[in-house]
């Protein structure tokens, strides 16, 4: 049997208040009480089935720690507590463990991770591009924007997800803005996209100012706290959120009904799968970054797949082939995690076009 296992962590004290009610009255006790304990099995994940007939299994293992935990405390401290996770899931019977949410960032997007850890790795941010793009483009055709005249935002480019995404979409845009916080790492991405094509370019450090002209914006950062606000979007535009927590507010989709915003990498998998955990998605449905896990556990491709920052186009095309050979697609596009219906998709492309 092929095995997979999978680390997540509360994005939330609401999270954690979901099981430990007094969470919400005492936070600080909580994330206290979090850093102390050990990391534990959530679940175990069956079901999953490639159309070709190989099977795997896995496990959800909890690493208990809040995100501004993961970004704050030492970071040899958070390493440790990973790699303890992994060995749960190793012990399990695990061949190889995907890094879910803040996991992946730690040590240089998990490669000191990977040095420490007995079991091969993988961040999931491969498929978590394949999927990215090609939600973007879809949503972007349903929205009749033409991609040779619109002007593509990134936030968070300077990232593996956001470099790549960025780079691949420069192709077809008339031009791109690159926004983080680090502008020599956004000036090193302008360079690499302004030698690959005749794209026009341009980087900011402060998201409103970069995104308000933008017909696209895909959206892949660390932030604990929404980043797009509803006043920072153009009308017609579509918003990709591939961030865990979500970059975009959720008064984003109660206030304009002339935006389209879409729930970057959510993936159908095949076979009858149940996480046995209440991830937030439809039966079915997970992250593009579990989806990596269990294709790579499929293939039998015990490999540290994805780590660091440079996610390579080769390895783009070559999870875009294993996710098709082993039957994983995009679930449809979904906004706050319900499905958009095509009723809305119109109402949304028609609201747009009566503002305009």
């Amino acid at each position: 049997m092929n095995t997979f296992g999978f680390l997540l962590h509360p994005l939330s004290i609401s999270d954690v208040a979901k099981k430990y009610r007094i969470a919400n009255k005492a936070p600080k006790l909580a994330a206290r009480v979090l850093k102390r304990r050990p990391p534990f099995v959530l679940s175990e994940i069956t079901g999953v089935q490639s159309i070709n007939g190989a099977k795997a299994r896995g496990w959800l293992v909890a690493v208990p720690l809040l995100p501004w935990q993961i970004l704050e405390l030492d970071e040899d401290y958070v390493i440790k507590k990973i790699v303890k996770a992994i060995k749960v899931a190793q012990k399990e019977g695990a061949k190889i463990v995907g890094l879910g949410a803040f996991t992946a960032l730690v040590g240089d997007g998990g490669k000191k991770i990977a040095e420490r850890a007995e079991i091969p790795v993988t961040t999931g941010n491969t498929f978590t591009v394949v999927t990215a793009i090609e939600g973007t483009r879809q949503a972007a055709g349903l929205m009749e924007i033409d991609l040779n005249q619109a002007k593509l935002a990134v936030v968070g480019a300077s990232g593996s997800i956001g470099r790549l995404c960025a780079q691949i979409l420069a192709h077809d845009v008339k031009e791109v803005r690159l926004v983080g916080r680090a502008e020599t790492s956004l000036n090193e991405v302008a360079r690499r996209i302004t030698s690959e094509n005749s794209t026009s370019v341009k980087v900011y450090t402060t998201v409103p100012e970069a995104i308000r002209e933008a017909d696209i914006i895909i959206s892949v950062t660390g932030a604990v706290n929404s980043l797009i606000h509803p006043e920072d979007i153009k009308t017609g535009a579509v918003v990709c959120d591939v961030a865990r927590p979500r970059d975009v507010s959720p008064r984003v989709a109660e206030v304009r009904d002339d935006v389209m915003v879409i729930d970057g990498g959510v993936v159908r998998v095949p076979g009858n799968v149940n996480l046995n955990f209440d991830l937030g998605l439809a039966p079915g449905l997970v992250e593009a970054c579990i989806a990596e896990t269990m294709i790579l556990a499929l293939e039998g491709k015990y490999e540290s797949y994805t780590l660091g920052r440079n996610i390579t186009l080769a390895k783009v095309k070559e999870m875009e082939k294993l996710a098709q050979k082993h039957g994983f697609k995009l679930a449809g596009l979904r906004r706050f995690e319900r499905v958009l219906t095509p009723e809305q998709i119109e109402s949304i492309k028609h609201t747009a076009l009566s503002k305009s």
